[in-house]
């Protein structure tokens, strides 16, 4: 049988500790907190192929992005489309997502399996080697080279292939920390915009209702005077931490900046809908807060807007939001009340 794991002393072919497994739920999300969409337009990750292709000889590249029966391409060169379907267990680079390891098949049209995969039937793929595209923890999928013959590839274009995948997680790792908040590890205001004008791009195809909710801390600055700024910290990342669990693993809970945290709930039946998950982000906050050892108050301010709307501007979402949160303020004590008092449908 010609196939073959690459090995080597390095242990830059294998990725201990890393979330893997195809249809893994805690990778899945991973891989959709990412936002590879196909032909991402990454200078980086244009480079990435576009060297593996010249200096391996192969006629596809991609930069692969895994999720089920499905591969995404960030970067491509030779398929010419921005993804593909595939069914898993015919898949060369769900195999390397589900091990994390690194994979070479020599002669893809003799193996028991891959013989069947679409791309080797139709005699555009011969032979295949392929590492984990690793990024945050997780498989989010592989760094692959095709050959359209059988073909046994040379140490010297493994070792390109194993750099080149390294550098491609690189890219990923520095796009991401530029679309996080430091502090709470949340999404910052450029990614939760990407994410904003998304969710409104596809209720046109899907239809439904788009929820943004805008909150902060009230008088975060007494917070900041009495336990200083590492209590005020202490506070901000535990906030982050209360809203991502009380929502649902598809919402976006991101930090616009201070005191101020922003999220996004798509997938909407009705505004009741908008109100259940408002009450449970009020819910979350009023638990008992432990800052520096002591018990004390948090009190937030919370405002939402609702759409249905394909056509809403995000700013204008934003600022309907902005203003509920703001006029929530003037509503003494009634933390429980605030997020279902004020909306507006667009």
């Amino acid at each position: 049988m010609a196939v073959s794991v690459i090995s080597s002393m390095d242990g830059l072919d294998r990725f201990d500790g890393v979330i893997t497994g195809v249809r893994n739920p805690l990778r899945l999300k991973a891989v959709a907190d990412a936002d590879l969409v196909g032909h991402l337009g990454d200078a980086d990750l244009d480079a990435v192929v576009a060297t593996l292709r010249l200096a391996c000889g192969s006629p596809i590249v991609v930069v692969n992005i895994v999720s089920a029966n499905r591969q995404t391409y960030a970067a491509e060169v030779g398929v010419g489309a921005e993804c593909t379907s595939v069914p898993d267990a015919l898949s060369f680079c769900a195999e390397v997502v589900d091990t994390g390891r690194a994979m070479t098949v020599s002669d893809a049209a003799a193996h028991p399996i891959y013989s069947q995969n679409p791309m080797v039937l139709s005699g555009v793929v011969g032979a295949y080697a392929g590492v984990p595209l690793v990024d945050n923890g997780a498989v989010l999928g592989s760094v692959a080279i095709f050959d359209g013959h059988a073909r046994v590839f040379s140490a010297e274009v493994l070792d390109i292939l194993r750099h080149q995948g390294k550098l491609a997680g690189s890219v990923l790792a520095l796009r991401r920390s530029a679309r996080m908040d430091v502090l709470t590890g949340l999404p910052n205001r450029a990614l939760y915009g990407d994410r904003l004008a998304g969710a409104l791009a596809r209720l046109e195809r899907g239809g439904g209702m788009v929820c943004v909710m805008y909150l902060d801390i009230d008088d975060f600055k007494i917070i900041n005077d009495t336990f200083g700024h590492g209590g005020g910290d202490d506070v901000l990342v535990e906030l982050g931490r209360r809203l991502t669990s009380a929502l649902r693993p598809a919402d976006t809970v991101a930090r616009f900046g201070g005191d101020e945290f922003v999220i996004l709930c798509e997938d909407l039946g009705s505004v009741d809908d908008a109100e259940h998950l408002a009450a449970r982000v009020v819910a979350a906050t009023i638990e008992p807060w432990e800052i520096q050892g002591r018990f004390m108050p948090v009190h937030v301010s919370i405002g939402f807007a609702v759409t249905d709307s394909a056509s809403a501007e995000p700013s204008a979402l934003l600022g309907d939001a902005d203003a509920a949160m703001y006029l929530a303020k003037k509503v003494p004590g009634s933390a429980s009340v605030l997020a279902a008092g004020w909306r507006r449908k667009l």
